[in-house]
């Protein structure tokens, strides 16, 4: 594995952070984020683990993360290319803590509430852009359906994908937003009426179902037309429904299931975010089609529990379903337990390795980095 050094350059051109980038990425194969994820999904093996370990950055956290490798400062203005000087340099700076790196640029903020605004609720920066507020469904009903092309924050995102395409290469990618799923969705828009009102009236609710899936369908094949084939990240569409981890698997076979599979009969080559929930997990495997990618691991304080990993592999069997392993690790026994799931490996190459310690803090991140090099050694002697 190669070393990461220290950096003290200065970058005061675009084209600067570009061969910077290049150069950079280049020197470090074995964080590769791109070649490790287009292995699982083809099935093949790679040489290089690509494994991610993070930890949740505090407010009442005052130590600072030592680096060994820091980022070149970029000594540009706030122009439309400084701004991707910048974006391009910070693709790196997962390298700080030894975490796979992509050449792939996201369409602004992306955060989860990407498509809110287009419902007439505004994000609050305070707050973590989450929603403002909710609306009550018949207010959401009453309203004329959103513009796909240019309501809420997607005309941005197609001045950011026309930018990116003017200014950077073609092997930078674009990727999506985060655009969740249409019940997430609908939870974020509605708030608690997303779980009474499939109860109270079915019908209406199927109505608010099918118009968030409407605009979410469009929104996308525009925001795709946009990108082009050629610039696209990963031809994967990811549906996120961590909210259905708080109904039962008949509630969400009967008003969310038939939206998140006119999704996958629309686009193909599905990616399942299930927050690990086992009873979601096994339903949307079984049902949806054309599922390349699906998630399971420990994760602690969930509503509906999680999917340990023997369990997902075993229902998954011989389909060539990619697994992204994302757990929480123990305190104290984060080598062992990460290299029981490396060990899976020699038999499953369709597997993605991310971890997160919840104990860990900025002092920590000397040890976290000591615990990724271990486990990079152990793959590689295997």
């Amino acid at each position: 594995m190669t070393d990461i050094t220290k950096n003290s350059q200065t970058i005061t051109s675009l084209s600067q952070a570009i061969d910077y980038f290049q150069e950079t990425r280049c020197k470090y194969p074995e964080r590769d984020a791109e070649a490790a994820s287009l292995a699982a999904i083809g099935g093949t093996r790679r040489k290089y683990p690509v494994l991610t370990m993070r930890f949740q950055p505090r407010s009442n956290d005052k130590d600072k993360c030592v680096y060994e490798y820091q980022l070149p400062e970029v000594s540009m203005p706030a122009t439309d290319e400084g701004g991707l000087a910048r974006d391009v340099v910070n693709l790196l700076a997962p390298l700080q803590m030894l975490n796979p790196v992509g050449k792939t640029l996201s369409l602004g903020d992306n955060f989860p509430s990407s498509l809110i605004p287009s419902f007439g609720i505004p994000l609050n920066p305070e707050a973590q852009n989450s929603p403002a507020f909710t609306r009550s469904m018949e207010d959401v009903l009453s309203d004329d359906p959103p513009d796909p092309a240019n309501s809420g924050l997607l005309s941005d995102m197609h001045r950011r994908i026309d930018l990116i395409k003017e200014y950077l290469p073609d092997y930078f990618k674009i990727s999506l937003p985060d655009m969740q799923g249409p019940y997430n969705l609908a939870h974020a828009i509605v708030g608690e009426d997303a779980f009474l009102m499939p109860h109270l009236h079915p019908d209406r609710f199927h109505r608010l179902m099918e118009r968030i899936t409407v605009f979410w369908i469009e929104a996308r094949k525009n925001l795709l037309n946009r990108i082009g084939q050629d610039r696209l990240h990963l031809p994967i569409t990811t549906i996120a429904e961590c909210s259905t981890n708080l109904i039962s698997s008949e509630m969400y076979k009967e008003f969310v299931l038939p939206y998140d599979i006119q999704i996958a009969e629309t686009f193909g080559s599905v990616n399942i975010h299930t927050c690990s929930g086992p009873h979601i997990f096994h339903v949307t495997l079984e049902n949806i089609p054309n599922v390349v990618m699906t998630e399971a691991g420990f994760v602690s304080n969930t509503a509906a529990g999680h999917t340990p990993i023997e369990e997902a592999l075993k229902a998954i069997g011989d389909r060539p379903v990619t697994l992204r392993i994302g757990q929480e690790l123990p305190e104290g026994n984060e080598f062992e337990f990460v290299k029981k799931d490396l060990d899976l490996y020699d038999n499953n190459p369709r597997l993605l390795f991310d971890y997160t310690g919840m104990h860990w803090w900025n002092k920590d991140c000397p040890r976290i980095r000591d615990i990724h090099r271990r486990l990079d050694e152990y793959w590689e002697n295997k």
